[in-house]
């Protein structure tokens, strides 16, 4: 037995179904970290290093000299030794600010390697990334 007409159930139903579906779209991911108002970080700069090597900060954002031990080339893909290259941190694929970034870009040539970053731990003095799949955060460090 109804009580009402069916088309106001009917209505009734859509109108629901509608504000589910545009509330479900205004609760939804957003493509950036959130901002917590803070400004963005100044460009690394400097020589940051571990037993493992060290990556050379030029300051302008982009450029990177690496320097990596034979075991860390190794582990990772990158090369032994000294090279020359660019970084970029992304945040979805998107460059963003190391600090919130979720992953370390390294491009040499034509070849590029990603790697994740630690958001938390990744400031203007200490670079932590994950150089290798299941294990710790490699942390290197600004030598003053």
């Amino acid at each position: 037995m109804f009580y009402g007409k069916p088309g106001r159930k009917c209505f009734a139903a859509i109108l629901l179904a509608l504000l589910l579906i545009l509330g479900l779209a205004a609760c939804g991911g957003t493509d950036r970290p959130p901002d917590d108002g803070t400004a963005a970080p100044p460009a690394l700069q400097g020589v940051f290093s571990a037993e493992q090597g060290s990556f050379t900060f030029n300051g302008d954002g982009r450029s990177i000299t690496l320097n990596l031990t034979g075991e860390l080339a190794r582990a990772s893909g990158l090369p032994e030794g000294e090279s020359r290259g660019t970084f970029v941190f992304l945040f979805r694929n998107e460059e963003w600010r190391y600090d919130k970034a979720e992953s370390f870009r390294v491009m040499i040539g034509d070849k590029s390697w990603q790697f994740r970053n630690a958001p938390g731990q990744t400031n203007e003095t200490s670079l932590a990334v994950y150089l290798t799949e299941g294990s710790e955060p490699v942390v290197f460090r600004k030598e003053n």
